[in-house]
């Protein structure tokens, strides 16, 4: 499936039997994703999210024939803690994503070494200028990256035109540095990916219609800048 296939706006539901087949499915199309980008200018950019959702298309896609030393893979989003702390999407992206061959690729953190949330306009400079295939998840409150609807800071997120926010998120009673809608929807092509009842029917709630302070999911749901596909099963 072609990225030029998919039209900005109308987003592609593909259901699968298992997460083993959805993981792989999806791999493919990043993988193809990115190797246009790469004929097209040499270098790629993949935004992935955290989480265990994830884990199965990340051992699919590291093992894809891709020059991993021309991508460079950047968290969604990242919770403010040490650079050392196993609690980072970096230290999982590390594990799970950047072995064998794919360890070769560059990995650009949100957050500087000292774990500190205090230059995001140094860490935004350094991010890649074009993002060619951003993987997002979603949870059951309909957040995706760390744009939860109980931040206080969700709403300015959402309107801000920086490509990175710090939001605190008080039911978790965490900190965190996620990629905007601005940034997430200036890339060339977005991924879905989420498995379950539960998150089905959120989906389909977002899906409707509604804002997107309540479910934040529906930023990358409701627009009409970037092709979005969908990768569910049960």
């Amino acid at each position: 499936m072609k990225t030029d296939e998919l039209t900005p706006g109308t987003p592609r539901f593909l259901a699968f039997a298992s997460r083993k087949e959805a993981s792989e499915a999806l791999a493919e199309d990043v993988f193809e994703t990115l190797t246009e980008a790469l004929a097209a200018s040499g270098r790629a950019a993949l935004v992935v999210s955290g989480g265990t959702s994830p884990v199965e298309f990340f051992h699919a896609l590291r093992v894809l024939p891709l020059p991993w030393e021309r991508i460079t893979v950047v968290p969604s989003d990242e919770r403010v803690v040490p650079h050392s702390h196993p609690d980072r999407n970096e230290a999982m992206i590390r594990r799970e994503l950047l072995q064998g061959p794919a360890a070769a690729a560059t990995l650009r953190g949100l957050l500087p070494p000292s774990g500190a949330p205090d230059s995001l306009a140094e860490v935004a400079e350094a991010l890649p200028a074009v993002l060619d295939a951003v993987v997002l998840g979603m949870g059951p409150d309909g957040h995706t990256a760390s744009l939860f609807p109980d931040s206080p800071q969700l709403e300015t997120a959402l309107r801000s035109a920086e490509p990175l926010a710090l939001l605190n998120v008080p039911r978790l009673g965490t900190q965190r540095v996620s990629l905007t809608p601005a940034a997430v929807l200036a890339s060339r092509r977005i991924d879905l990916l989420f498995f379950g009842q539960e998150k089905r029917a959120v989906y389909e709630a977002a899906a409707a219609g509604g804002s997107a302070a309540e479910l934040p999911v529906r930023c990358v749901l409701q627009q009409n800048a970037a092709p979005l596909r969908v990768y569910w099963a049960p």
